[in-house]
């Protein structure tokens, strides 16, 4: 599969195309037809190694389980006279780029269509996983053969992380070092409803806390031919489900991003018997500690009083899990920069619907460390460009060269070098 020119306008490194294009075509469908879920990655791990083994790079260290990091270490001159990147600092020594590695735990739709389609029910590349995987390794095989011009003292380390989709691999890959030494970190994700060579990304909040929630509703169960000797609670739950539709619009003001979505409701055995319990599940997201702590006040208050007008009572369990994801305002400023000049202009640059309301553990880096996460546009007429999680999503490929492309580019901005003329 390659790419017409439009993918790639301005730049083709040695390697990029077909042979660079086509590994890293081949190596996503392998991926995305061998999907493995949170901390069970161990093929796509090893697929991983032999990767990295067959471009030289033997600096690798196992992390969270089936996570890893790769360093590429420069060997060129100190300091490259072409000064390419104007904005670079000597103090810059270590940029990491991550990719996340874990499949979703869901089916792909049988009908998709693809020779590269899934060969388990069990779980699913439906997020783009296998692609961002690909981009790394496409990034990894043009760093391996420019190691002479990446100066000494520079190393670009590679994070390969499992488990994104939950429970979430970042913290255990922080806490067991995979930032040590690492001056500012990058990542992306790609977006289907976002044109094809195109970058959406702002300063600030980017992507949403998150938090589960699991209410218990507690009424009285007995014979379904007898309701009135019994506390009801699917009746209970089902007027909490319609009741807590109005925290959010009630609640928080129109300017603010939040979301509170129910997506479990689980109650009952049999036809005839009234249960004794009701349970809801779902998830509220927000990009603002005080929003967030108006909403669990409200869930709390509505849930309860609802209960408690039907009879019955409810325990509320509210978790929190991935922090809002927050670019840093200068490392974003990098990435505009180079997407500005490599991808046509300021109009390659989109900041509409943002921040997203969907969660990512990426966050969890940008609080250790400074950096930026953007969005890669993949959407393109006459493509289905299905969402993210849904059961037909596919990776664009042709994101592929331009990912590269990207990472490769702001790596001489950061290093002030010049990898590819």
């Amino acid at each position: 599969m390659r790419p017409s020119r439009p993918c790639c306008p301005r730049w083709y490194p040695p390697l990029c195309v077909p042979y660079l294009l086509g590994l890293q075509v081949e190596f996503r469908h392998d991926i995305h037809a061998h999907p493995e879920a949170g901390f069970e990655e161990h093929r796509t791990h090893a697929a991983i190694v032999a990767h990295l083994a067959a471009l030289g790079i033997t600096k690798v260290k196992v992390l969270a389980g089936t996570g890893l990091i790769a360093d590429i270490d420069g060997e060129g001159p100190a300091q490259d006279t072409a000064n390419r990147g104007k904005d670079a600092t000597t103090t810059v020594k270590c940029i990491a780029l991550r990719a996340d590695m874990d499949a979703l735990r869901m089916a792909e739709d049988d009908r998709s269509g693809v020779t590269w389609r899934a060969t388990t029910d069990q779980a699913a590349h439906m997020c783009g996983h296998d692609g961002h995987m690909a981009s790394l390794l496409g990034t990894a095989t043009l760093l391996a053969s420019v190691r002479g011009r990446l100066p000494v003292g520079k190393t670009v380390r590679l994070l390969f992380q499992p488990a994104e989709e939950g429970p979430g691999g970042a913290l255990p890959m922080i806490e067991q070092g995979c930032l040590e030494g690492v001056d500012e970190v990058y990542g992306y994700h790609n977006w289907p409803t976002v044109p094809l060579g195109t970058v959406a990304v702002v300063p600030g909040p980017l992507m949403a806390h998150v938090a589960d929630f699991e209410l218990t509703i507690e009424g009285r169960g007995g014979h379904a031919s007898t309701p009135h000797l019994c506390i009801d609670p699917i009746i209970a739950a089902a007027h909490v489900v319609t009741a807590l539709q109005s925290v959010v619009s009630r609640a928080i003001p129109p300017s603010a991003n939040a979301v509170l979505s129910v997506t479990q409701f689980n109650a009952g055995t049999a036809q005839n018997i009234i249960p004794n319990t009701a349970v809801l599940r779902g998830t509220i997201r927000d990009v603002n500690a005080d929003v967030y702590r108006t909403i669990v006040e409200r869930v709390k208050a509505v849930v309860t009083s609802t209960a408690a007008a039907h009879q019955c009572t409810a325990t509320i369990d509210i978790n929190s899990t991935y922090p809002v994801l927050l670019n840093h305002p200068t490392e974003t400023a990098h990435v505009v920069a180079v997407a500005q000049k490599e991808l046509g202009g300021p109009q390659a640059i989109h900041a509409a619907d943002l921040p997203k309301m969907g969660a990512e553990d990426f966050a969890y880096y940008l609080e250790h460390r400074p950096g930026c996460f953007y969005f890669l546009g993949g959407a393109e007429e006459g493509r289905l460009n299905a969402i993210c999680h849904s059961t037909s999503f596919d990776f664009n490929d042709r994101i592929l060269p331009i990912s590269v492309r990207l990472y490769i580019r702001l790596l001489e901005a950061r290093f002030g070098c010049v990898l590819f003329d």
